[in-house]
């Protein structure tokens, strides 16, 4: 089984996708990252509340963004069925002044907000993670971040994206760190992609 996979038994509780279906990953959807630069911060939700502190949010109009990513899920061990799922499970991004955080204080839903020092950084590692979810979704989430070579894709739908060779083979795999949130992304590339080496 994947990192990517869940099995699903008795007992087990799935939030219905009618539920969730109205909740866009970015508020107000459209509107670029790098418009919200300086807002940023990170909100770390309790077990299991990421969508529903994504309603609040969405319900106050607070800008925010929630990376998604299809999971399949098996039910059963016979049906397999595709959700979407928060790709940094307990974590949301939002952009709100520090005097507006009284906003948030009616939800109990999340257990600490996480001040984003290198707003610059943090957007460039969020464009790169959005990028690579509208064009790949096979994709491989592990903890802790991955060292080695970076370069930059300078060809195909990923170009511009920074990132950590992972393998050439007959199926290249290409990997995003995301600092903040103790994350690597590894997605599959086609190898005949051109990759720049960063000094």
């Amino acid at each position: 089984m994947s990192a990517c996979d869940s099995v699903i038994g008795r007992g087990d509780l799935i939030t219905p996708m009618r539920f969730n279906e109205d909740i866009p990953s970015r508020y107000p959807e459209g509107k670029p990252l790098e418009e919200d630069l300086g807002l940023w911060w990170v909100i770390h939700s309790k077990p299991n509340r990421e969508w529903k502190l994504a309603r609040y949010l969405l319900n106050q109009g607070i800008s925010y963004y929630m990376p998604l990513y299809d999971r399949k899920i098996r039910i059963g061990g016979l049906r397999e069925k595709i959700t979407k799922a928060p790709l940094f499970k307990g974590y949301l991004c939002f952009a709100l002044d520090r005097e507006k955080h009284w906003r948030l204080y009616d939800t109990h839903d999340f257990a600490r907000i996480i001040q984003i020092r290198e707003q610059g950084s943090f957007v460039m590692e969020l464009q790169s993670v959005s990028k690579v979810l509208a064009v790949e979704q096979d994709l491989l989430v592990k903890p802790g971040l991955l060292k080695g070579r970076r370069v930059v894709v300078t060809s195909g739908p990923l170009q511009g994206v920074e990132g950590i060779v992972v393998g050439r083979s007959s199926k290249g795999r290409f990997a995003i760190t995301v600092e903040m949130f103790n994350r690597t992304v590894i997605v599959n590339v086609d190898p005949l992609t051109d990759l720049e080496i960063l000094k």
